[in-house]
């Protein structure tokens, strides 16, 4: 491998006459191209949007809800209406849908379609960053690998905040292939503008990408005084860009914003660096330097954590196909700038996600775009390079692979569908094989061969992604119905959140829904003037009674699990005797319990929280009210 500084114009396996030639009536109706990529999108738009609305998180649905209702609100990423306490995230990921909200009123469709509309530009532009790379069929099969990538598929289909973190990196992706390919620092400088908006949605996970961005820019072809120039100067200002939102409100008094959610000190430093950073690693040893979230929803850290049961089926379908593609890169002798830039990114994010403590299946939808780039480059340069070993390869291996993972899900007793997928996947492969053989003989078949080699690497894949439309869990999206507590230890097979439409599960939650609105009219109607309709115990409780009462005020008490100091006891006590706050829920809402802190009414210590101190003086100080209707209700004063 070289360096160079102008990629050579590449060698198309495609008749003359087909994409770009503007004439007649192609010009009239778009060329190939236009036409290949508008098919991208609408694909990507079915999987992501058809329908979406079903399954939403509540906690994240308040969020958008709450942000809509004031600029405040939305600058801080305010979890309540009131702006007490903040969300546990740097707000990024929910400035669009916060504003989809304010512009078409709340409901599960607005706050869910952006993120399916930008995982859907995602696909598109990785689409024409890979055309970048080597050429119209580049550029084809790395959108239909993003478009057709389950795990992102399915987070798509939800509220969480992922698939605008996988935009910006689409973007950084399509101005660091500028960066690269002319050594320009106006690129560069541009990429680490998309890395920095990355960190706004997902905070450290966007400097991830920053070791394979400076890697392949020092093999561009100048001086290597210019190259270490613009790597510093570039990755300054991607720096000082990610880091404005967290030193805007750290420079504004605590009394005139949002506690800092899941912090100890209300620092939104120990909220990016601590909880979201250090504290996805493990526990800490000291107790009071910051809390710990290690989700066990992926199973222990591993060199082949991707390929393990919970995610294999999610993200691990084309890992070994994409390794595979770097090697035939290289043998290949593709431009070294972006083939160390992809290759690096791959390698840096699956390492990333192997040794973190604890996460979530969807963490890994980042990886769709590097292993989409590496795959669509790697396709169509065997293609262009007529090398019959590497066409083989490819689409044999993602077959392999693909029905041994099949196999293996089909044995768990998850699906009763991937099974029989696979196999039609392999006997497209072998016919792809056959098509390559007599391809040197009949020129005519080579387009067919192209789409038969692409339909072999992607169709089980693609199957998996279509299911994963009648499958919404939007508190922890997993693909195609396979269970969310996958990977988690001590746990089985269970039946997925929220299940599918007209199940006994959807009933529930319809009926707790109705209970939920009957609270919320009993507290609008017993307001008499207080600033909170009612207190609760934990954002997870809080949340579907601000949906319910379309952005009423209620007290989060501990934040999202009811661990944040927030308020204090004397803060709690001020609100009741300034009559601020009169009703307290110690109990469950319409069926729904107080998060991640229990049941309601046991679930903090006294000892160690301040929410269970509150519990404790609001018990003995506060009566309950038997005629309200909902259970663990007390009215403090008044």
């Amino acid at each position: 491998m070289t360096p160079v500084t102008a990629p050579p114009a590449p060698v198309s396996s495609e008749p003359s006459h087909a994409p770009d030639v503007h004439t007649g009536t192609r010009r009239r109706w778009g060329t190939a191209w236009q036409w290949s990529l508008g098919g991208i999108a609408l694909v990507a738009v079915i999987l992501t949007g058809w329908g979406v609305g079903g399954s939403m998180s509540e906690y994240y649905a308040s969020v958008a809800l709450s942000m809509s209702r004031s600029w405040p609100n939305f600058i801080f990423g305010s979890f309540d209406p009131a702006g007490t306490i903040t969300l546990d995230k740097i707000p990024g990921s929910f400035w669009i849908p916060a504003l989809s909200v304010r512009m078409f009123g709340f409901s599960p469709t607005a706050v869910i379609l952006p993120n399916a509309l930008a995982a859907a530009a995602a696909a598109v532009v990785t689409a024409i960053t890979a055309r970048r790379w080597a050429g119209r069929l580049a550029g084809v099969a790395a959108g239909a690998v993003v478009a057709t990538t389950p795990i992102l598929i399915a987070v798509a289909r939800s509220n969480q905040p992922e698939t605008f973190f996988v935009l910006a990196l689409a973007l950084t992706a399509w101005a660091a292939t500028h960066a690269l390919r002319r050594s320009s620092l106006g690129w560069l400088l541009l990429a680490g503008l998309f890395i920095a908006a990355a960190f706004q949605s997902y905070m450290l996970e966007a400097w991830a990408v920053w070791p394979a961005l400076a890697a392949a820019y020092l093999c561009t072809r100048q001086s290597w005084w210019r190259r270490l120039w613009h790597v510093a100067v570039a990755g300054t200002v991607s720096l000082t860009l990610s880091l404005v939102w967290i030193v805007a409100v750290a420079l504004v008094p605590a009394s005139d914003r949002p506690y800092i959610g899941s912090t100890l000190t209300n620092s939104p430093w120990e909220m990016v660096f601590g909880y979201n950073g250090l504290g996805r690693f493990g526990s800490t040893t000291d107790s009071g330097a910051y809390r710990s979230f290690t989700p066990l929803f992926s199973g222990d850290p591993s060199a082949v954590r991707l390929l393990n049961a919970a995610l294999a089926d999610q993200i691990g379908w084309l890992i070994p196909t994409a390794v595979l593609a770097v090697v035939v890169l290289a043998l290949l002798r593709f431009e070294t700038p972006l083939l160390v830039f992809g290759a690096t990114w791959l390698v840096t994010f699956a390492a990333m996600f192997s040794v973190v403590a604890g996460m979530h299946q969807f963490y890994t939808a980042s990886m769709s775009v590097p292993m989409a780039l590496l795959i669509g480059t790697a396709f169509a340069r065997a293609r262009q390079r007529r090398a019959l070993w590497a066409q083989i390869a490819l689409p044999t291996l993602a077959a392999t692979t693909a029905l041994a993972i099949s196999i293996a899900v089909a044995d768990g007793g998850n699906t009763g569908f991937s099974l029989p997928v696979a196999a039609v996947q392999a006997l497209i492969a072998g016919s792809a094989v056959v098509l390559l053989a007599i391809e040197r003989r009949r020129p005519d078949v080579m387009r067919l061969t192209a789409l038969t080699g692409l339909v072999a690497t992607l169709l089980t894949p693609a199957v998996w992604s279509a299911v994963t439309m009648r499958s919404p869990d939007a508190i922890n999206p997993t693909a195609a119905g396979v269970t969310s507590a996958s990977g988690m230890p001590g746990l089985g097979a269970l039946p997925r959140a929220g299940g599918m439409r007209g199940t006994p599960d959807v009933r529930a939650e319809r009926g707790a829904s109705h209970a939920t609105t009957t609270a919320v009219a009993w507290l609008a109607e017993h307001q008499h003037g207080t600033s909170y309709l009612a207190a609760t115990f934990g954002a997870q409780s809080a949340a579907s009674l601000i949906i319910a009462s379309d952005g009423g005020s209620f007290l989060p008490i501990g934040g999202f699990d009811e661990h944040d100091p927030a308020p204090t006891l004397e803060a709690f006590q001020r609100l009741v005797a300034d009559g601020e706050l009169r009703f307290v829920i110690a109990g469950r809402v319409g069926g729904f319990g107080g998060g991640f802190g229990g049941d309601g009414l046991g679930g903090t210590d006294s000892a160690t929280s301040t929410a269970g101190q509150i519990r404790t003086w609001a018990l003995a100080n506060c009566r309950e009210v038997t005629e309200a209707p909902l259970s663990g209700l007390y009215s403090c004063g008044g």
